[in-house]
C-alpha cells in the first residue's frame, strides 16, 4: 500500500512538472521571436554565456551540495530540515568567502569570464540564488510537492521569460543585463522563500556531520559535473572565440531548440530519479526494469516529436539570420537523447556511489569535446559543433555503460531496449534533415509512428493513467 501511494504520488508529480514545463515551452516558444528582435545576437551571445559561466561557476564555489539531496533525503529522513538547513548555511558561506577571496583577482577573473562590472558582482548572487533554488527544487520533487514544484517550473519559465524582455527593454543600453536579471529572478525569489521556510514550525539545527557527509561525496563528482558544463556550454564558449559572439548567438537559438525535448525529458526523470533510489532501497529492481520501459518510450516519442515540428519552429519564431539552426537543432535533439538515456545509467552509478567512475567518464567525453571542438570548429565553421557534441554524449554512454555493466546495470533496466531507441531517434532524425522541405510526409510519418506506439502501449498508458487518479 505504501509503494502504490508512493507510485501515485510520483506519477503525480511527473505529470504535473511536465505540463507545467510543456506550458512553459510554449511560452518559451512565443519569447523567441520577441527576444531575438529585442537583443542582438553579440548581446544573446553575452547573456547566454554569462548563464554558462554561472552554470560552472556554481559547482566549484558550492561544491555542488545541491547534488547529493535526493540521495540525503534517503540517508537521512529522519532529519530532512536539519539536513536543508545544514547545506544552506554552508552554501552561503561559500559564497561569501568565495566573493571575498575573488577580490584580489577581480581584474583577471574578469578579463577571464568575458564580465563587466556589473556582471562580476552578479555572478555571486546568481550562483546564490542559482544553489538555494536547486536545493529547494530538488526537495520538493523527492517529496513529491507536486503542486509547488509546478508552480515553480512555471515561473521559472514564463515569468523570467516576461521579465526579462521588460527588463531589456528599460535597460535599452544594456539589454544583456536586462536578460540575465530577470532569467534570474526566480531562483533568488525561490532561494528566499526557502530561508524563510527555514525559521517557519520547529528550528532546524545545523549539523556539520551533514556537510561532510555531503562533501565527501560532492568533491570527487565535481570533476564530473564540470565535465557537464563542458559538454553542454564548451560549444558556445568556442565559436564565440573562433566565429565571433554573433555566431555563438546564432548557434545558442539553435541549442535552446534542440533543448526543449531534453528540457520535458528531464523533468520527468527528476521524479523518476528519487523514485528509483527508494525502489533501489528496497531492492525492488523488477519494479524498475518494468516501469523504466514506457519512461524511455515517452522520452523517445517527445524527442521524435520536437525533430518533426523542428523546421517548422526555427521558420516560424526566428529571423532568416537564424535559418543555420534548421541544421543544428536534429543532431543537438539526438544528442540529448543521449544524455536522457545516460540518465539512467547515471541515476545507478549515484546510487552506488561510484563517484570516481562517474567522474572519469564525464572527463574522457568532456576531454574528447573540447578536442574535437578545436579541431573541427575552425576547419568547418559553427555548425561542426552540433556532430562534435553528438560525439561527446555517445561517448560519455558508452564508457558509463562500461562502468556499469560491471555492477549489475543489466538487472535494473533493459539496456537492449535503451540502445534500440538510440538507433531509431538517429535514423529518424537523418530522415526530418532528408525531407526538411517535406512538411506533410513528415508530419504524416510522425501520425503514423504515433498510431503504432499508441496501439502498442495501450494497456501501460492506462496503468500509468490510473496510478494518477
Amino acid at each position: 500500500m505504501e509503494q502504490q501511494n508512493d507510485n501515485t504520488q510520483t506519477a503525480k508529480t511527473a505529470i504535473l512538472n511536465t505540463v507545467a514545463n510543456c506550458i512553459s515551452l510554449v511560452v518559451g516558444m512565443i519569447m523567441i521571436p520577441i527576444v531575438t528582435r529585442v537583443l542582438s545576437t553579440e548581446q544573446m551571445g553575452i547573456a547566454n554565456t554569462f548563464i554558462s559561466t554561472r552554470n560552472t561557476v556554481v559547482i566549484i564555489i558550492t561544491c555542488s551540495v545541491y547534488a547529493y539531496v535526493h540521495k540525503a533525503m534517503i540517508e537521512f529522513k529522519d532529519e530532512k530540515k536539519s539536513y536543508i538547513f545544514s547545506i544552506i548555511v554552508f552554501s552561503i558561506l561559500a559564497v561569501v568567502i568565495s566573493f571575498c577571496i575573488s577580490l584580489i583577482f577581480k581584474e583577471k577573473l574578469m578579463k577571464l569570464l568575458s564580465l563587466d562590472n556589473f556582471l562580476y558582482y552578479w555572478l555571486f548572487i546568481s550562483c546564490l540564488g542559482f544553489a538555494l533554488y536547486s536545493i529547494a527544487d530538488y526537495y520538493c520533487i523527492f517529496q513529491n510537492k507536486y503542486y509547488i514544484v509546478a508552480m515553480i517550473v512555471l515561473s521559472v519559465g514564463p515569468i523570467s521569460q516576461f521579465l526579462s524582455v521588460g527588463l531589456s527593454y528599460v535597460l535599452e543600453n544594456d539589454k544583456y543585463i536586462g536578460r540575465v536579471i530577470g532569467l534570474d529572478f526566480v531562483y533568488l525569489l525561490v532561494a528566499v522563500c526557502l530561508i524563510v521556510w527555514m525559521f517557519v514550525g520547529r528550528k532546524p539545527k545545523f549539523k556539520t556531520k551533514y556537510v561532510k557527509t555531503t562533501l565527501a561525496f560532492t568533491i570527487p563528482i565535481i570533476p564530473h559535473l564540470l565535465s557537464q558544463m563542458v559538454l553542454t556550454q564548451c560549444d558556445l564558449v568556442m565559436i564565440s572565440y573562433f566565429c565571433g559572439s554573433s555566431k555563438s548567438g546564432i548557434y545558442s537559438m539553435g541549442h535552446t531548440v534542440g533543448f526543449l525535448a531534453l528540457t520535458v525529458m528531464s523533468q520527468i526523470m527528476a521524479s523518476w530519479s528519487p523514485w528509483v533510489y527508494r525502489r533501489m532501497e528496497d531492492k525492488e529492481f523488477k519494479t524498475i526494469f518494468d516501469n523504466s520501459k514506457l519512461i524511455v518510450l515517452v522520452g523517445a516519442f517527445i524527442s521524435i516529436g520536437l525533430l518533426t515540428i523542428s523546421t517548422e519552429l526555427i521558420k516560424i519564431f526566428l529571423t532568416d539570420v537564424y535559418s543555420p539552426c534548421i541544421y543544428i537543432v536534429p543532431t543537438l535533439v539526438v544528442a540529448m537523447f543521449f544524455q536522457f538515456i545516460y540518465i539512467f545509467v547515471y541515476d545507478f552509478q549515484f546510487f552506488n556511489k561510484k563517484a570516481k567512475s562517474i567522474a572519469a567518464s564525464s572527463i574522457v567525453a568532456a576531454i574528447f569535446n573540447l578536442i574535437t571542438n578545436y579541431i573541427f570548429i575552425p576547419k568547418f565553421g559553427f555548425l561542426a559543433a552540433g556532430f562534435t557534441t553528438l560525439a561527446s554524449y555517445f561517448v560519455l554512454l558508452m564508457i558509463n555503460y562500461f562502468f556499469t555493466v560491471r555492477i549489475g546495470i543489466n538487472k535494473v533496466y533493459d539496456i537492449k531496449q535503451l540502445f534500440a531507441w538510440t538507433i531509431v531517434v538517429g535514423v529518424y532524425a537523418l530522415i526530418c534533415v532528408k525531407l526538411k522541405n517535406e512538411f506533410i510526409v513528415r508530419y504524416i510519418m510522425f501520425i503514423g509512428f504515433s498510431l503504432v506506439l499508441l496501439k502498442i502501449k495501450s494497456r501501460d498508458l492506462i496503468r500509468l493513467l490510473k496510478n494518477f487518479k
